[in-house]
């Protein structure tokens, strides 16, 4: 009886041993992706290191305002006139040290609305610091259905579209195929 408990529990251990190995590779593997997302910038210190990749909703960096500092258009209005957001506008703070620029991390919702509302063509992303990876495997943010931008970034963002994981990538095309 021992000798079988040994067994079991040496079985056991190797087994704990792969999986906390299988959760380091993971954790690593998504460490790696999250850094593929360049600064967005403009984006305001809240994260410290200026990229659409913290939380669950920030995760697409648009340009919002023009070289002068004054609000892009949008074809019907600019960001914030579209979004409902006008008097929250925070274009000097895009400008402003210290990540001055032209773009901030915006809502998933407020990308899917703006593509809803002025078209794929009048948006302006910037793919190499939107976490595309993520906006394709989310569905909902904000109550608002996402396949618009989805679709939107598969136009896009062809690149990182091609990178993003495999499950994404299917999340995406069979989102597209929907009416």
């Amino acid at each position: 009886w021992i000798a079988g408990r040994r067994s079991e529990l040496e079985r056991d251990s190797r087994s704990r041993g792969r999986i906390t190995m299988l959760s380091v590779v993971l954790a690593l593997a998504g460490s790696a992706a999250a850094a593929d997302v360049a600064a967005c910038p403009g984006e305001g210190p809240r994260y410290g290191d200026y990229k659409c990749n913290h939380d669950t909703t920030h995760r697409v960096c648009a340009k919002l305002v023009q070289a002068n500092g004054q609000p892009l258009s949008w074809g019907a209005g600019d960001f914030w006139e579209i979004t409902g957001q006008k008097a929250f506008q925070w274009n000097d703070q895009i400008v402003a040290p210290p990540n001055p620029g032209d773009s901030w991390c915006i809502c998933m919702w407020a990308t899917a609305q703006l593509i809803e509302r002025v078209g794929c063509d009048n948006v302006h992303l910037r793919c190499e610091a939107t976490d595309v990876a993520w906006v394709l495997r989310s569905y909902h943010d904000g109550g608002r259905d996402l396949s618009a931008a989805q679709n939107c970034l598969r136009i896009k963002c062809p690149k990182q579209v091609a990178a993003a994981p495999r499950k994404a990538r299917w999340a995406a095309r069979h989102l597209a195929d929907d009416p």
